[in-house]
Parts: C-alpha cells; sequence; structure tokens
C-alpha cells in the first residue's frame, strides 16, 4: 500500500465472490471427507477425496485472487484516476503542441 492513499469502501470484494469462498471452503472439504469416509481398502475414494482437496486448494486460491485483486493495482483506487493522467498525455503530446501552433499562426494571420 503506498503511502497517504488508503482504499475507499467500494474496495471491498464483491459479495459474490466472499460467499462463492466460503462455500468452496465448507463444501469442498465436507464432499472429501465424506469420500475418505466410504473407503473400503481399494484407493478408490481417498484418491476421489484427494482429487476434491486438490480441486478445493485451486478454487479457493482463484477466488481469493479474485477478490484482492483491485488492492495490488493502485491506480485503480480513484474513480477516472486515467482521466486526468490521459488529459495531460493528450495535452503535452507533440502531435497536440503542433496542433496548437498551427491553429496560432492562422489566428495571426487573419
Amino acid at each position: 500500500m503506498q503511502q497517504g492513499k488508503v482504499p475507499h469502501f467500494t474496495m471491498r470484494p464483491h459479495p459474490a465472490v466472499i460467499t462463492a469462498f466460503f462455500l468452496v471452503l465448507l463444501i469442498g472439504p465436507l464432499t472429501a471427507m465424506s469420500f475418505f469416509s466410504q473407503e473400503d481398502g481399494t484407493g478408490i475414494w481417498k484418491q476421489r477425496g484427494i482429487l476434491t482437496f486438490i480441486i478445493t486448494g485451486i478454487l479457493c486460491l482463484f477466488l481469493v485472487i479474485l477478490a484482492t485483486a483491485k488492492f495490488w493495482h493502485t491506480h485503480l483506487w480513484k474513480k477516472n484516476s486515467t482521466h486526468a493522467r490521459h488529459h495531460n498525455h493528450t495535452k503535452h503530446h507533440p502531435a497536440m503542441r503542433e496542433k496548437q501552433f498551427r491553429e496560432q499562426q492562422q489566428s495571426q494571420k487573419i
């Protein structure tokens, strides 16, 4: 986090992402545990349980990244933060300076 900048309350993670995260975090391990409890020595249910844990971990990681993505890019913290930058860039661009120079010359000729 940069000094002096505080994220707005609108920077909160989307409620649907948080809800999905907690549902995956609740349902995934419970499903995996049910697979482990059905193990009869063949190893099939154990493999399904391990696969369920892996998928749950990947989904949780993806949802955490999705929920916190705005915090990684501080230029997204302010509304229309790119507008002022774009305006300054356009104003000082060489093509715009030449255009303004030509307009000044034409106005002086008249």
